[in-house]
């Protein structure tokens, strides 16, 4: 059953659903001849509901914000709503979302399934920030990019500074100056793969490739950054050798950014290839970097050769 008003979230009980579990197995065992117990039965399964009660904004942002109700809510507020929040009461959203759940949305007027940067929902603590999946874009490949941590498993812990609390209340604050902590390394060697990925007259009818690669940070405003190689002309299997250096303050919310483009001057650059990497999780040292296409799929030969440190 669906409930506009109620979140659902899932606590065991397993007692009830061995119960049933047994009872489909002895049905199915009546029906198909079959003496073997399922293999099901031992499984832990979700079967009782806690309900979260949904919150709206009708009273004003603040008061949905800052009301105490003696238990935890959900709030739902579209893209302009929540930018609005934010730029008013900083503050008062980052202390709702260390005991609540906030949602946040696309505008309606996105009719071309384009999406919102969804860093500015997870620099206050948003957990459920929603998407247009069918949007490739930018957009989407940080969405990409951020649910690889965690061995892709769909959920990201929280960094604990955000749910901490100074003397005197104050809370993480994403726009504050805040000191560099620590210095990441990347040095893009080379890239390979595209000649078996895609047509010779894919890039240009008459010559081979100009590659060249945009390296970046994205995450809070003063991380973020974006750096290009020079473009290796005329060759499938480009080599750079070039090294760029980002100061973090906040690497536990950054990104990296990696887009191949072939340079086709006059005409626009031709896209060859992405990936978005927590920050917080890569592993130092040389490593062999897949690219994505625009959806986010695999291209299945195409690689750069880096180099990660942290300094």
């Amino acid at each position: 059953m669906h409930q506009e008003s109620r979140h659902q979230m899932f606590q065991p009980n397993t007692q009830t659903t061995r119960r049933l579990r047994k009872k489909q197995a002895r049905q199915k065992n009546e029906e198909d001849g079959s003496d073997q117990e399922s293999s099901n039965l031992d499984l832990l399964t979700y079967s009782r509901l806690i309900l979260i009660p949904s919150g709206n904004a009708r009273n004003g942002l603040k008061e949905a914000l800052t009301m105490d109700h003696g238990g935890i809510r959900r709030l739902s507020l579209r893209e302009q709503k929540f930018k609005k929040a934010t730029e008013m009461y900083a503050t008062e959203v980052m202390k709702f979302t260390q005991k609540n759940l906030l949602r946040i949305y696309p505008k309606a007027t996105r009719v071309t399934s384009s999406n919102y940067k969804p860093l500015s929902g997870w620099m206050y603590g948003a957990q459920m920030v929603a998407f247009n999946m069918q949007g490739y874009g930018r957009a989407l490949w940080m969405m990409h990019g951020m649910f690889r941590a965690n061995g892709g498993c769909g959920y990201v812990k929280k960094p604990d500074f955000m749910m901490d609390k100074g003397p005197d209340g104050q809370v993480f604050d994403p726009k504050a100056k805040l000191p560099i902590k620590t210095t990441l390394k990347v040095k893009v060697y080379m890239g390979k793969g595209w000649e078996s990925c895609f047509p010779r007259t894919c890039f240009n009818t008459w010559s081979s490739p100009n590659f060249y690669t945009r390296v970046g940070i994205t995450g809070v405003r003063a991380d973020k950054v974006m750096k290009k190689t020079k473009k290796e002309d005329n060759t499938w299997e480009p080599l750079w050798d070039e090294e760029f250096e980002f100061q973090l303050t906040v690497p536990e919310l950054a990104l990296l950014r990696i887009e191949v483009h072939d340079y086709n001057m006059p005409e626009k650059d031709d896209f060859s290839g992405q990936t978005c990497l927590p920050v917080a999780e890569l592993r130092q040292g040389i490593r062999s970097v897949p690219l994505y296409d625009r959806k986010g799929e695999r291209l299945v030969a195409v690689t750069l050769l880096m180099r990660f440190q942290f300094v």
